[in-house]
């Protein structure tokens, strides 16, 4: 049954590259519109950021309502309101509305990421989490390479207001489209033939009593008994110093670029898209190797390693570097950055019980929220201290580092060897 792949997968794709647009198109806006409002560029830095902290304060409620099997709803309702809020920040006029804005778009976009992955658990065996991950999360190099030329194109026609106006109209109408694309699980999916259905629901249920036979104890079920383990708090940790690296790199990628003279906002918008082109290409390739060795943890923590050496050398260098050179650590940083984010991520469906993966998710995302809203503040704080992007990307550079190396502390996302010679090889086609 491939419908899951070619139906459910990409329907979640899209929905969150439209929310990744509304949630970081103020990097675009950022040159014109703090110059009209009087913005500094740490108060930027801070709206930009504040949006992260109402993310992460609904993580935990999107994600308890999602495994009480209501997540299709719930993703349908935050969709027109975040939408109807993201073009209220094109009417805003001073710093205060800005930040009120930015947090409610946070506040209503934040149960998207605990349910999307309670659906990949929901509908996808082990031995292919990583890969199905890795598809819905293309969303984020997608939407970050789209979303320069859309924003250059739309700034070009109107102005940041217009911005603002235009993008949130996007999810007002893929509303309908995610109603019709997805469900809950298979067994409430109205559009799977009963035999495509029993055939997943026994695939599935085959696959997670052989990973439940390798696990090396019993896990505890509750939420509270979670909370208790290492591993879970290895990878909060692990989130958070991530989302650091991850949303200041996103927020001030445009600003970065524009240090170059003689660019127009067109051309920042197509020089912006080129790290997350090599992502595209860079992510199939790590998320197939995880589910053949079904090891999250090597093929999460090298590229981001090579992420922060790259942003390590270009704060150093910065001022120094021709402007192909700068681009090129760029391209290095995000490429390894964004392509290694759906198998660090599937470490989250693995390291808990189903009954609770959203929550725990959410809790953990909700963590890595402060992390996201302290990227995109560090960065402008750097910036607006030192006069230069450079110490900003030394913050970015050392936050992947400790992602790297917190990853590394974590044993459950590296099954042993022989456990991994049990497993099935993964095979799209089989179901």
């Amino acid at each position: 049954m491939k419908q899951r792949w070619f139906r459910l997968l990409p329907v979640m794709m899209m929905t969150l590259i439209i929310a990744f647009m509304d949630r970081t198109n103020i990097g675009f806006a950022i040159p014109s519109m703090g110059k009209e409002l009087g913005l500094t560029a740490s108060i930027l830095g801070f709206a930009s950021g504040v949006l992260f902290l109402g993310y992460g304060a609904s993580q935990v409620l999107g994600g308890w309502i999602a495994d009480k099997g209501h997540g299709k709803a719930l993703i349908a309702v935050l969709m027109v309101l975040w939408g109807t809020i993201e073009m209220a920040q094109g009417f805003v006029h001073n710093a205060q509305e800005l930040v009120a804005v930015r947090f409610a778009i946070g506040v209503f976009e934040g149960g998207i990421f605990p349910t999307f992955l309670l659906f990949v658990r929901n509908w996808f065996a082990p031995s292919e989490r990583a890969r199905a991950n890795g598809i819905w999360q293309l969303c984020y190099p997608f939407a970050a390479m789209a979303s320069g030329p859309i924003a250059g194109y739309i700034l070009k026609l109107g102005d940041w207001r217009t911005l603002f106006i235009v993008e949130g109209v996007f999810p007002l109408v893929w509303v309908f489209v995610w109603l019709w694309g997805v469900a809950d699980s298979p067994r409430n999916a109205k559009w799977l033939k009963a035999a495509d259905r029993a055939q997943l629901l026994e695939r599935l249920d085959s696959e997670k009593k052989q990973h439940a036979s390798q696990a090396p104890s019993p896990t505890p079920v509750s939420f509270g008994s979670q909370l208790r383990r290492p591993a879970v708090w290895l990878f909060a940790t692990s989130i958070l110093l991530w989302n650091t690296g991850f949303l200041g790199f996103v927020i001030w990628l445009p600003s970065v670029i524009h240090q170059q003279p003689g660019l127009s906002s067109t051309d920042i918008g197509w020089l912006s898209s080129i790290p997350y082109a090599f992502a595209i290409v860079l992510m199939p390739i790590l998320t197939y190797w995880s589910d053949r060795k079904l090891d999250r943890r090597l093929f999460s923590a090298i590229p981001l390693a090579i992420s922060g050496l790259a942003l390590l050398v270009g704060g150093e260098t910065f001022e120094s570097n021709p402007f192909v050179g700068n681009m090129a650590l760029l391209v290095i940083a995000g490429a390894t950055l964004y392509g290694s984010q759906p198998v660090l991520w599937s470490i989250a469906t693995e390291l808990v019980p189903p009954e609770v993966t959203a929550r725990i998710s959410g809790m953990i995302n909700g963590i890595g929220m402060i992390g996201a809203f302290g990227g995109p503040y560090f960065v402008g704080y750097a910036r607006s201290f030192t006069n230069s992007f450079s110490a900003g990307l030394l913050v970015m550079g050392l936050c992947l580092i400790g992602t790297s190396a917190f990853v590394m502390l974590i044993k459950e996302a590296a099954r042993p060897q022989h456990q991994r010679d049990k497993t099935a090889e993964p095979n799209i086609g089989r179901t």
